[in-house]
């Protein structure tokens, strides 16, 4: 059976695990994020979990041969079979081969690129702040109501380790280095959607939709 593959690129901060997760719910393919997994093994406290968790804290990127392993596994179960979106992977040119090895002949790939300026991901990221409870805020767009306080628990509040701005233009200099020239490589195997992250979550999924609609890979409702 064919299966329609949808692999989300985007600097961190360009929203793409909001349409990957928005995406899965209209048409029940799975949204399998590489760090939702890396995230699992830690909190199931695996052998894999504790040896990333450090890396995770610190805005590192985890050996490629953990992620592999990983991602293979998740492929493997039958939800998968109709077709899946990927987010967070491939970030590398052999991640990017790893993949076609992992696909079927008669696989069908699209490439979703969320295009954001460095400028945004450093204010969305950068203005990031956390809860131990697991409550989330921005300073801009999302302010508690007392500074620096939990609304839900009244504790304090945290920005993260790889939320702080040196970590982040780091790893955008990571990500451009990189992706930008796999992109290309990917142009020769499968269908490059672009689509413009500055814009509000509604905005850009609407766009998504549209665009997979032309391709054919979602039905118009009635």
């Amino acid at each position: 059976m064919s299966r329609t593959i949808l692999v989300f690129f985007g600097p961190p901060g360009s929203g793409k695990g909001t349409q990957s997760d928005l995406l899965s719910e209209a048409t029940g393919w799975p949204a399998i994020s590489t760090g939702e997994l890396l995230r699992h093994e830690q909190k199931i406290g695996s052998a894999v979990g504790r040896k990333v968790k450090g890396l995770m804290s610190e805005g590192n990127l985890v050996a490629a041969s953990l992620v592999d392993h990983l991602l293979k596994k998740r492929l493997a179960k039958p939800d998968t079979k109709k077709g899946f979106i990927l987010d967070g992977y491939p970030r590398n040119e052999n991640q990017f081969k790893n993949l076609l090895k992992l696909t079927h002949g008669d696989d069908r790939l699209y490439f979703i690129d969320f295009r954001v300026p460095d400028r945004e991901v450093i204010t969305r990221l950068s203005g990031r702040r956390v809860c131990d409870c697991g409550a989330s805020y921005h300073t801009m767009y999302n302010p508690p109501k007392v500074a620096g306080k939990c609304d839900l628990c009244g504790s304090n509040l945290r920005q993260r380790q790889d939320d702080k701005p040196a970590v982040i233009r780091r790893r955008l200099k990571d990500y451009n280095a990189v992706i930008r020239p796999l992109l290309e490589k990917a142009s020769g195997r499968g269908s490059i959607i672009i689509i413009d992250g500055e814009r509000s979550i509604l905005s850009i999924n609407a766009d998504l939709v549209k665009q997979l609609k032309q391709y054919g890979l979602l039905k118009n409702k009635k």
